[in-house]
């Protein structure tokens, strides 16, 4: 889904500053280099850059991946498929002809392989290509990347062809990174982090996702209990409260899950997996700061934002103006993620202090048992 549709998906990325002086004729020169190409008769697939606005213009007419302080750009991907039964099909009437061709000889190893190669390569060229396509919003100040593409191939083919052409290599923003690249953190909390989950493991994802389930738990406990809210800047506040979906699991075993609703009946049964040992996997909020109001759905990997539904843009801006719209919904964005690391950075002051384990914990527990009223502490 777009960054522009009701109910937008994307994962997150931290992107490291480039080494260059002009950073817009550097993203000039990368985008040009790799913009997307029709494929050729002979190609299987093709990938490349193309405006934000238009997946099927490639030209960047105008630099209009610039739009304020972003780079805003769209990632294609087409490709030809022709599956494999078919593929079979026209090999085995391919070995017949030669057979006929051959006085009933069967071909050796190696031709029966170059018919088989002949064969998908005439069926290629008369397949039709399919495209799919991303949007990608960067912000080089804050150095974070949006892709609308929350897993798969499409993103796996973005980020390959990104590092590429801009020899950057992005970083994804689940749990311990988010924590480490977007939350100001002190240098004591980062190293009481780190100590516990290892940034650079290439098991980092799983070993961290303790830090998920205890977060998305701990949300659905502050948003019966967090009544005042947390600052977020400029006097501003954020409040939370749980949408209409939550998901429960344990984490040392993710296979039997609880999924429930936010009416009462469901909730009793969320809060009886909770007495069970089971955490939130899942969760879908609502987040109000100002006259704003956003929902939105995290998992415990805390890396992609799911079904992020903002305030209705206003009808303000003329038909052609896309780069109005653009820099509105940008702002929505903006005020959603300064909501969510508010949240997040709350949440690892405690947790990365001795407040977790001689007041937080005790409270979830007297919580979880129903023994818990009024506004929490902290």
């Amino acid at each position: 889904m777009g960054i522009h549709s009701a109910s937008a998906s994307f994962a997150r990325f931290h992107i490291p500053e480039p080494v260059t002086e002009d950073f817009w004729g550097y993203v000039d020169e990368r985008l040009r280099a790799g913009v997307f190409k029709d494929l050729e008769d002979d190609q299987e697939k093709s990938t490349g850059f193309a405006s934000w606005s238009d997946i099927f213009d490639s030209t960047f007419a105008y630099a209009g991946y610039h739009l304020g302080d972003y780079a805003a750009f769209g990632f294609r991907a087409d490709q030809r498929r022709v599956a494999p039964i078919v593929v079979k099909q026209h090999v085995r009437q391919a070995v017949e002809r030669y057979r006929q061709e051959n006085e009933g000889h069967w071909p050796a190893r190696q031709e029966k392989q170059q018919i088989h190669d002949d064969v998908t390569l005439s069926l290629l060229k008369r397949a039709i290509p399919q495209p799919a396509a991303c949007e990608v919003v960067w912000n080089p100040v804050k150095r974070w990347l949006l892709v609308t593409s929350t897993g798969g191939k499409l993103l796996d083919a973005f980020l390959e062809h990104f590092e590429k052409h801009f020899r950057i290599y992005p970083i994804p923003l689940f749990h311990v990174h988010w924590a480490l690249q977007q939350i100001p953190l002190e240098s004591r909390q980062q190293d009481l982090l780190t100590g516990l989950v290892s940034p650079k493991s290439v098991h980092a994802l799983h070993d961290g996702r303790f830090l998920g389930y205890e977060f998305l738990t701990w949300l659905w406990f502050f948003s019966e209990h967090g009544q005042e809210g947390v600052p977020v800047g400029n006097g501003s506040k954020v409040a939370v409260s749980l949408g209409e979906r939550l998901v429960l699991n344990r984490p040392d075993d993710g296979r039997e899950r609880i999924i429930c609703t936010t009416q009462a009946s469901a909730l009793h049964e969320a809060r009886t997996a909770l007495q069970q040992g089971k955490w939130v996997q899942e969760v879908q909020l609502v987040l109000r700061t100002g006259d704003n109001e956003y929902t939105l759905t995290l998992d415990t990997t805390l890396w992609t934002i799911k079904g992020l539904k903002t305030p209705k843009q206003l009808p303000d801006f003329d038909a052609e103006d896309d780069e109005g719209r653009f820099l509105e919904k940008m702002f929505f964005l903006e005020e959603a993620f300064t909501a969510l690391n508010g949240l997040y950075g709350h949440f690892l002051n405690l947790r990365l202090s001795s407040l977790w384990e001689a007041d937080v914990l005790p409270a979830l527990r007297l919580w979880i048992e129903g023994k818990i009223t009024g506004t929490a502490p902290f």
